[in-house]
């Protein structure tokens, strides 16, 4: 009778340590998903990583986020993926990736004619072009004052150019977004807006004369609201949403200009608000309720330029910048 006791109790605590097992497998792995687990809403904290610095920046006598805001996260591979170009000087591509928290320096991509070593080539910034297809893996980068769209596959680390967006203007200050619910490309130019479908071969004119500046524009894709936030630019205070169906609809004026050379502009992936820091306030810090088209100032930021990445694994957003040489994550929902 003792002997079935014992094996009774032996098997009872080994059933309890098998159902606890999987809660604990669970816990946050990487150094990102534990700060960000930490994190209460409304509150920065720097995140601390390898790799990260002003030589990561660099290039000639410039850096990768000047005039640019927007990098992009990619659940799949657990990386944030940045291509950037410094005022007369080289493109660089760089990648974080959370397995390691680690910052890595990549190839110069195939389809940049310059010399990455002197910088001299074609000039341009990153502007607001770059953006991701999550369910395929795929980085879109809009090429600065040309008509090209260049598709990163993240998986296979191959560069390849979409069709030319033909009859367009080829100016500074573009913007562009992926909107997965009609799998689109968008590009936004002085209230001119192109698209172009999934394995589509001609870019189509979407819409002309939206209200926004003539360049330095903004396109976000809205996970939570599924819309586009577009707009902005020199002079603008204005910004629309634009749900799957194509409808624009304009928002409040927001409390100032908002565009990619004195903004950093973030979609939040818990709330869909869209943050905005402000370069030319100290650090002002403000939110657009989408669904109330409301305005609030919060709490003041601890950067003032830099880029963007919200992460929709963690329900926070990277925010990395050149002065100081930090990355941050902010969380501003629960």
């Amino acid at each position: 009778m003792k002997a079935i006791t014992h094996s009774l109790v032996a098997v009872l605590v080994l059933a309890s340590f098998e159902t606890a097992a999987p809660a604990h497998a669970q816990e946050p792995k990487t150094e990102l998903a534990k700060l960000a687990a930490r994190m209460k809403p409304g509150e920065w904290a720097e995140l601390k990583t390898e790799g990260y610095a002003i030589d990561l920046l660099k290039v000639q006598r410039h850096h990768i986020l000047e005039y640019t805001d927007a990098a992009v996260w990619d659940p799949k591979s657990q990386q944030v993926l940045f291509v950037g170009q410094g005022h007369y000087s080289a493109v660089r591509f760089i990648t974080y990736a959370a397995a390691t928290n680690t910052w890595k320096l990549m190839p110069t991509p195939s389809w940049w004619t310059g010399d990455a070593k002197t910088g001299k080539g074609p000039i341009g910034h990153a502007y607001q072009n770059n953006t991701i297809d999550p369910a395929k893996g795929l980085l879109y980068h809009h090429q600065s004052a040309t008509r090209l769209v260049h598709q990163y596959d993240i998986a296979k680390e191959e560069w390849t150019t979409l069709p030319e967006i033909k009859g367009v203007s080829v100016g500074h200050g573009t913007a562009l977004a992926y909107f997965p619910e009609n799998k689109r490309l968008f590009r936004v130019l002085d209230g001119v807006i192109h698209n172009l479908e999934d394995k589509g071969k001609l870019w189509s004119r979407h819409r002309d004369k939206v209200d926004m500046g003539p360049y330095h524009n903004i396109a976000r894709y809205n996970p939570v609201d599924k819309s586009l936030i577009l707009g902005g630019g020199n002079d603008s205070k204005k910004l629309h949403r634009m749900d799957e169906n194509g409808i624009i609809t304009p928002f409040k004026e927001a409390p100032f200009v908002i565009r990619i050379s004195s903004t950093v502009t973030a979609i939040d992936p818990v709330s869909g608000d869209v943050l905005v820091v402000s370069m030319l306030d100290k650090k002002e810090f403000h939110a657009l309720d989408v669904k109330k088209n409301e305005w609030r100032q919060l709490p003041d930021a601890p950067i003032a330029e830099g880029v963007s990445a919200p992460i929709d694994t963690h329900g926070v957003t990277m925010y990395f910048a050149h002065q100081p040489a930090k990355v941050y994550l902010y969380k501003h929902a629960k």
